[in-house]
């Protein structure tokens, strides 16, 4: 694989998850004069996987992240392997749990897809599934907005959205919209094999893809602001759906 084909991360929790996770790395990139335990840590973690690591100014870093936030370190990796949406199903099997899955319905905003990768992560779910088209691509700017969780959790890309929810529903699995003009977010049952989509901020879940979710879970608000960021309204049915399916998924 030439360096070419890696692609960058930065940010000390990435480039961390990155390594623990045992993803390929082909080199990484550290501010040198730096002694910050953080730095050196990561530094001493790469050694021990034989990666390697090479000390260089800031600017250099600075180009390398096009002037993003990089906390003094820069790794190359390999690409994000992505896996078929059925898949996930069959991580939730290994686990012996009922499917926990989140879905995003034509997030572009790398922020948002990154954040909401973080929350799904955290809440337990067992991957996330995107389109191929009309969807952030897991940059680097994805991999710092999810704190490195997107190295950690399976993600799945599918061609349809419609088929793939079509699938997941033959095989049990209850699908929840996360949108306006539906039940109060915290009075629908999670507790069963579930995948929760999510919708843009601005144009919200596809007229077609909505048709299918069997729930539509809305979250209450006050003021003349009728809709959240996306990540954040993830972040709360995602949060409610763990809470409900047992808390002491969160503790391990």
């Amino acid at each position: 694989m030439s360096e070419s084909e890696y692609k960058r991360i930065y940010g000390r929790n990435p480039v961390r998850e990155a390594i623990k996770s045992g993803r390929n790395i082909n080199r990484i990139m550290l501010a040198e004069g730096n002694t910050d335990y953080a730095l050196a840590n990561i530094a001493k973690q790469a050694k021990e996987r034989g990666i390697s690591v090479q000390y260089t100014n800031r600017h250099k870093l600075d180009l390398a992240t096009g002037g993003q936030s990089h906390q003094g370190v820069v790794a190359y990796v390999s690409p994000v392997a992505f896996i078929e949406p059925l898949e996930l199903l069959e991580i939730a099997k290994e686990r012996g749990e009922k499917p926990f899955i989140a879905i995003l319905d034509s997030i572009t905003d790398p922020y948002n897809t990154g954040a909401i990768i973080r929350s799904a992560y955290c809440a337990g779910c067992h991957g996330v599934i995107i389109p191929k088209r009309r969807s952030s691509a897991i940059t680097e700017i994805v991999e710092k907005a999810s704190a490195g969780t997107a190295q950690l959790l399976a993600i799945a890309q599918a061609p349809n959205l419609n088929q793939a929810v079509e699938e997941l529903k033959k095989r049990g699995v209850f699908v929840v919209a996360a949108d306006k003009g539906g039940s109060h977010y915290a009075e629908i049952d999670y507790d069963m094999p579930l995948a929760v989509v999510i919708g843009s901020e601005g144009s919200g879940i596809s007229k077609l893809l909505k048709s299918k979710c069997d729930f539509i879970a809305t979250i209450p608000m006050k003021g003349s602001i009728d809709s959240l960021n996306c990540s954040v309204a993830a972040g709360i049915i995602l949060f409610e759906a763990a809470k409900q399916r047992g808390a002491s998924m969160l503790l391990q």
